[in-house]
């Protein structure tokens, strides 16, 4: 089944924010990817929004851009970004295939094309420049732990329970459950961030990471501030002959101190 809809803008002007990714920024076929699920993202959110008549609207133009109920149940991402790609001014689609779960669409502006191709059995979408150019997306879990991996020729990103553990050099605050929230390697540099909740306070925490940054090679600075009787603050580090940074930033919650480590190294 082929099909080449209109493409009109974002439902009614009114613009969904996309959720951005970080991903490798040299991937034509990952930019356009993250930019789908992003819009994907923005109609569901929008669809759900508490003004009922913006909420008739939205669905009215959904309609008009497609909308397929039936497909959404078979191939629910193939479906969402077939009707995404429709209402981009500055792309169209030139083919789609429901039963392959196949869309080759085209930049208007630039002229390239690239085909996406859902398989909703492993949860997974792939795209493929003119060039042969192959990048794939793959979700997995649910709920909070749900994850996604972007694989492409530049490298590869995760999102989620999935990502890259920290490396030995990046120091680990005792008794913690850290929590890894991405990870990504692109070329000859690696980079990612995880989280944890400690009861300890913060100045607790600021000469933990001060101490173990200094004892590892790093140039140490820090700083805190206080709000309402919340302590928040950063600690960070590098060291310029090895290419590595660390970074620390806490903020005091009711459930205890909320941390969030993210590192990077060059090679």
């Amino acid at each position: 089944m082929s099909t080449t809809p209109p493409s009109p803008p974002p439902p009614g002007g009114v613009s969904p924010t996309p959720v951005a990714a970080p991903a490798p920024q040299t991937s034509s076929g990952v930019k356009i990817l993250l930019w789908v699920f992003g819009i994907i993202v923005g109609l569901i959110l929008l669809s759900f929004g508490s003004c009922a008549v913006i909420g008739f609207y939205a669905m009215h133009k959904m309609k008009q851009a497609g909308f397929d109920s039936e497909l959404m149940k078979k191939n629910p991402g193939y479906a969402g970004a077939k009707m995404a790609v429709a209402m981009n001014p500055d792309v169209e689609i030139v083919s789609s295939d429901d039963s392959a779960g196949t869309i080759v669409v085209r930049n208007k502006k630039t002229g390239k094309i690239v085909t996406m191709k859902f398989d909703p059995h492993k949860k997974a979408m792939e795209i493929t420049d003119e060039n042969g150019k192959t990048s794939t997306l793959t979700t997995s879990g649910e709920g909070t732990s749900a994850s996604l991996e972007v694989k492409s020729p530049d490298g590869t990103v995760k999102i989620g329970d999935t990502s890259d553990k920290a490396p030995d050099w990046v120091p680990s605050y005792p008794g913690s459950t850290p929590k890894s929230t991405f990870s990504s390697s692109n070329g000859g540099e690696q980079t990612g961030s995880y989280t944890f909740i400690t009861a300890d306070p913060a100045d607790k925490l600021i000469s933990f990471y001060g101490d173990a940054l200094k004892s590892g090679g790093f140039a140490v600075s820090n700083m805190s501030s206080s709000s309402d009787g919340k302590v928040g603050g950063m600690v960070s580090g590098e060291d310029k002959a090895t290419k590595r940074t660390v970074v620390v930033t806490f903020g005091t919650e009711a459930d205890g101190t909320h941390v969030n480590v993210t590192f990077a190294v060059k090679q």
